[in-house]
C-alpha cells in the first residue's frame, strides 16, 4: 500500500530501517486491514449522517497532520510503530457507530443510554439522542474491541493471528486513549514494547503514538473533513451545522517559524456565523492544549518532541479573527462572562443574601448527607432505611461552640474534595465525573436532592473555620483526607492528613464536617436561637427543617441529651400524633397551644391524596377557631425536607420538583381528578361531623371550588344591625335582575372598626384554597369565588364595568378601617 506522505514513507523506508521482508509484511497486512475496515467506516455516516467525515479518507489524512505537527524528522517513527499508528488511525473512530460490532441492542442496555432516557423523556427523538450520546461516550471502548474482537461478519480487523495477538490490544488501547484523560496514557503504557519477531530498534513507544493520535485528530478540523456542499450544510440543524460551517471554511494548517500552527479561511465568518466561529475557536483551544500536553511529556522525559508546540494567536481572539480565522462585519472579541472575584460571589450568593437566614446552612448540610447516603444505598444495592445514619452534635470548648455533622454515605475522593466541592455553582451531580463514576445510577432510581452546587458554601454563614474529612467508599483508609478552611473563603484551604479525632468520626466511609460557630448558637442572633423555638435546641431546628427524612438522624445536644428522628417519621401518624410532631412551638405561636389541644379533642382525620401511581400527601381542613389561621400544622416536603406550608390545613404534601435555589418554592403537582376525590371524602366527613359548625366557611369554599353545589349555596353576605346573613346564588341572581348596580365590601381587620350596616354586600372569605398545590394545567377547573360571581353577573347583565376603591392605597392603612376595598359592578 502507498500513502503520499513523507512521514509515512520515511517510516517504511528500507534505506533507513533495512529489513525489506518485515516492512513488506507489515505493509501487506495494512492493505488487508484497510480493505476490511473501509466499508465499516462508511457505516458511521449511515448511522449518523450529520457527523463530519470519519471515513478512511479521514484516517489517511491524519498522516498529513502528524507530519506538520512532528516536523521533518526521518526516524521519528519506525516501521512497527507506523503499522500500529496507521491501524490506530483506521479504528480510533470506527466505534462511532453500531454497525461495526453490530451492537445496537447492547448499547440500548448500557447504563449511559438508560440514564439518558431516565433524565429526559422516552420519545423516539430522545432515543436517537441517547444512542448517539452513548456511542460518543463509548466509542473509545468500542475501538479497543474492534482491534481485538471479531466484527459484524465474523472476520477480524487484523487477520494475521500473530500480529493480532501481539499488537491488537496495544492498538486498541492507543485508539481508546484519544477519548480519555491524558492520565490514561501514563497509567496504561509503560516503557517501550519490543516485539521479539521484529528488529530490536523497532520498539513501540505507545505514549508517543497516543500523543500523535490525539494531536493529529484534534488538528483535522479543516474543509477536508466536509465533503458536503454549502447548500447541504444550510439544511442541517443544531450544533452539527455549526461544526460543518466552520470546518468548510478552514484550510490546511501551516507551521510558523515559532512552532505554532496557523489556520486560515477561504471565506470570512459573517456576523450570522459568529456561533460557528466560536465553535472553531473552542476546537483550536483543544488542539492547543493537546500540543502543550504532548510536548510537556517529551520535555519531562527528555525526548525529542513535536515541532508544533501550540496554535497561533490562541490567546488573542481579536488577532485570530483579523489575521487567521477571519471575520467580516464584526470583531471576535472574547466577551465571555468572567468572574473576577469568585470568593466574593461565593460568600455573597452562597450566604445570607440568598438564603435570608443563617440556619438554612444546617438544612443544606443535612441535605448533602442525605444525598451521600442515598447514593451509597443504591450504588451498593442496599436501598433500605436501615442503611446509613446522620449524626449531629453541638459542643462547647472553652468559649467556642462547634457543630459537627457526620454521615456514613458514599464519601468523597480527594479529587472531588479539591474540585467539585470547591466549584461554586458546579454541581457534582450534574458533572461528567459523576456520570462516569456512577454509570447507570439514575436507571437504578437515584436522583440527587442537591441541584445547584452552592449548598456547601452556605456553611460559611455559620463560621469561618471549617474542616471537611472524607473517606470515599471503596478506597483505602489511607486515602481519607481533610480539607481545612482555616480562614473561611478568604484563603486557600489546606488538604491534609486527618487528625486522630477527625479519623474517629469517620468509621468505615463517609464525611464529617466540623464548624467553629462564629456566634453563640443559642442567642437571638445564633443559628438555633434566631428561630425562637420554645425549646431552644438543635433537635427542634433539625426536626423543623427535616421532619421526615428516609435516613435516621441522631442529634446530640450541648448537655449530652440525644434525640432521634426516625426514617419516614410521619408516614403512619394519625392526626393527633402528626399535630404533636409537626407543630413546633415558637415564642410567637405559644398562644396557639390551646387551639392545637382543642383540635385533638375533635377526632379529626388525615385524608390521603393519591392515585394508582403515587401518594401526593395527606391533608385535612382545619376547623375555624376564632379568626386565627394556622400554617404550622402543615408542611410541603421534598425528600423529607421542609419546602413550605399549606395554610388552614393539617397534613403534608410530597413534591419532587423544587423550583427555587432557596428551596422554598415547588411546582404545583396534584391532578384535579385526584384532589377532587380527596375533596369528596373531606366533604362527607365535614357534613357528618359533630363539629360541622366550625367548618362553615371552609365547607362552603370546598363546595364551590369543586362544584358540589346548586343555587342554594351561600355566595355572599348582607349586614344589618351587626347581623350577617348569607345570600345565596339564587338570591344574587334575583337581585341582579332587579338592579343595575351592585357593591361588594371587603371589611377591615378590626371588629371594633367595622360599621353596623352595609349598603351593599360583604365579600365572603371562604378560608379555603388548593390553587397552590393543584397542577397548572388543571387550575381552570377550580371554581374561584370572585370569578364565579362575575360569571353570574355576566349571565344576568351581559356587559358590565367595575369601579374599585382601594382604600388601603388611597389613605394610610389603619387597623380600625371599616373597609379595605369596595368594588362596584355597573351594568352597561
Amino acid at each position: 500500500m502507498t500513502i503520499e506522505n513523507q512521514l509515512f514513507n520515511n517510516a517504511f523506508d528500507v534505506s533507513i530501517w533495512k529489513n525489506q521482508t518485515k516492512i513488506d509484511e507489515l505493509k501487506s497486512n495494512l492493505t488487508l486491514i484497510e480493505y476490511t475496515i473501509q466499508n465499516y467506516l462508511k457505516s458511521i455516516t449511515d448511522d449518523f449522517p450529520y457527523l463530519t467525515d470519519h471515513s478512511i479518507v479521514h484516517s489517511r489524512m491524519l498522516w498529513n497532520y502528524a507530519s506538520i505537527i512532528i516536523g521533518e524528522k526521518k526516524d521519528f517513527i519506525n516501521p512497527l510503530e507506523a503499522f500500529v499508528l496507521h491501524t490506530v488511525f483506521l479504528v480510533h473512530d470506527a466505534g462511532m457507530c453500531y454497525s461495526v460490532l453490530n451492537n445496537q441492542n447492547e448499547i440500548e442496555k448500557d447504563p449511559l443510554y438508560t440514564d439518558f432516557i431516565i433524565k429526559n423523556e422516552n420519545s423516539p427523538a430522545v432515543k436517537d439522542e441517547a444512542l448517539f450520546y452513548t456511542i460518543r461516550q463509548r466509542h473509545g471502548d468500542f475501538a479497543l474491541r474492534i482491534a481485538t474482537d471479531s466484527l459484524r461478519e465474523g472476520e477480524y480487523l487484523i487477520s494475521d493471528i500473530n500480529l493480532r495477538e501481539e499488537l491488537g490490544l496495544i492498538i486498541g488501547k492507543i485508539a481508546k486513549s484519544h477519548t480519555c484523560n491524558i492520565n490514561y496514557i501514563e497509567r496504561e503504557f509503560g516503557p517501550k514494547y519490543s516485539n521479539p519477531n521484529f528488529p530490536t530498534d523497532w520498539s513501540i513507544d505507545c505514549q508517543k503514538l497516543s500523543f500523535i493520535l490525539r494531536t493529529a485528530d484534534a488538528a483535522h478540523i479543516d474543509n477536508l473533513r466536509t465533503p458536503k456542499t454549502n447548500r447541504m450544510i444550510s439544511e442541517i440543524q443544531g450544533i452539527s451545522k455549526e461544526h460543518w460551517t466552520f470546518q468548510k471554511k478552514l484550510g490546511f494548517p501551516q507551521l510558523s517559524n515559532d512552532g505554532l500552527l496557523m489556520y486560515s479561511t477561504n471565506t470570512p465568518f459573517s456576523s450570522t456565523e459568529q456561533k460557528a466561529w466560536w465553535f472553531c475557536y473552542e476546537a483550536l483551544q483543544v488542539l492547543d492544549k493537546e500540543l502543550k500536553n504532548a510536548n510537556e511529556y517529551f520535555d519531562v522525559n527528555q525526548l525529542e518532541g513535536f515541532s508544533a508546540r501550540g496554535v497561533k494567536s490562541i490567546n488573542d481572539t481579536l488577532e485570530l479573527g483579523k489575521k487567521y480565522i477571519r471575520t467580516i462585519g464584526w470583531n471576535s472579541i472574547d466577551t465571555q462572562i468572567k468572574v473576577t472575584n469568585p470568593v466574593h460571589i461565593a460568600s455573597e450568593l452562597g450566604g445570607i443574601k440568598l438564603y435570608g437566614n443563617i440556619n438554612i446552612a444546617l438544612r443544606e448540610l443535612i441535605q448533602n448527607s442525605l444525598d451521600a447516603i442515598n447514593l451509597y444505598r443504591i450504588h451498593t444495592g442496599q436501598n433500605n432505611t436501615n442503611v446509613g445514619e446522620i449524626k449531629l452534635s453541638i459542643k462547647k470548648s472553652e468559649d467556642d461552640f462547634y457543630l459537627t455533622i457526620t454521615d456514613n454515605g458514599i464519601g468523597m475522593s480527594q479529587t472531588i474534595m479539591t474540585n467539585e466541592l470547591l466549584d461554586f455553582g458546579g454541581s457534582y451531580w450534574k458533572s461528567n465525573r459523576f456520570k462516569y463514576d456512577f454509570q447507570g445510577i439514575h436507571t437504578k432510581g437515584f436522583e440527587s436532592i442537591g441541584k445547584f452546587g452552592i449548598g456547601f458554601f452556605s456553611t460559611f454563614m455559620l463560621g469561618k473555620k471549617i474542616t471537611v474529612t472524607s473517606w470515599k467508599f471503596g478506597e483505602a483508609i489511607s486515602n481519607m483526607k481533610t480539607l481545612d478552611f482555616y480562614d473561611g473563603l478568604s484563603s486557600n484551604p489546606i488538604l491534609r492528613e486527618p487528625t486522630e479525632i477527625e479519623k474517629s468520626l469517620v468509621i468505615d466511609r463517609g464525611t464529617s464536617i466540623t464548624i467553629k460557630i462564629s456566634e453563640n448558637p443559642f442567642s437571638l442572633n445564633g443559628f438555633i436561637g434566631n428561630s425562637q423555638f420554645h425549646e431552644n435546641t438543635l433537635f427542634s431546628l433539625v426536626k423543623y427543617f427535616i421532619p421526615s427524612p428516609n435516613v435516621k438522624i441522631t442529634i446530640e445536644e450541648l448537655d449530652g441529651k440525644i434525640n432521634t428522628i426516625k426514617p419516614n417519621a410521619i408516614d403512619d401518624l394519625n392526626f393527633d400524633d402528626f399535630i404533636d410532631y409537626i407543630h413546633i412551638i415558637k415564642e410567637s405561636n405559644i398562644d396557639h397551644t390551646g387551639i392545637i389541644n382543642l383540635f385533638k379533642t375533635l377526632d379529626l382525620k388525615l385524608f390521603e391524596i393519591k392515585d394508582d401511581f403515587r401518594l401526593y400527601g395527606k391533608l385535612t381542613i382545619l376547623p375555624q377557631i376564632g379568626n386565627i389561621g394556622l400554617s404550622s400544622t402543615s408542611v410541603v416536603l421534598s425528600n423529607g425536607i421542609r419546602i413550605n406550608e399549606v395554610g388552614s390545613f393539617a397534613g403534608y404534601i410530597i413534591t419532587d420538583d423544587v423550583i427555587s435555589i432557596k428551596r422554598d418554592s415547588f411546582s404545583k403537582l396534584i391532578p384535579y381528578d385526584v384532589i377532587k376525590k380527596w375533596a369528596e371524602q373531606q366533604r362527607l366527613y365535614i357534613e357528618s361531623s359533630p363539629a360541622k359548625n366550625l367548618y362553615t366557611l371552609s365547607h362552603l369554599g370546598l363546595l364551590l371550588t369543586f362544584n358540589f353545589f346548586d343555587d342554594n349555596l351561600p355566595i355572599t353576605l348582607t349586614k344589618k344591625n351587626n347581623n350577617y346573613e348569607f345570600f345565596t346564588i339564587r338570591e344574587l341572581k334575583q337581585y341582579l335582575k332587579k338592579n343595575s348596580e351592585i357593591k361588594f365590601h371587603h371589611e377591615g381587620h378590626s371588629l371594633s372598626g367595622r360599621l353596623p350596616d352595609c349598603d351593599g354586600f360583604i365579600s365572603l372569605n371562604f378560608r379555603f384554597s388548593v390553587k397552590n398545590i393543584v397542577r397548572e394545567e388543571d387550575q381552570d377547573k377550580l371554581i374561584e369565588h370572585k370569578e364565579f360571581i362575575e360569571k353570574i353577573i355576566k349571565e344576568e347583565w351581559g356587559e358590565f364595568r367595575v369601579e374599585q376603591d382601594n382604600l388601603i392605597k388611597q389613605v394610610k392603612y389603619n387597623f380600625e378601617m371599616p373597609y379595605m376595598i369596595i368594588e362596584k359592578y355597573i351594568k352597561v
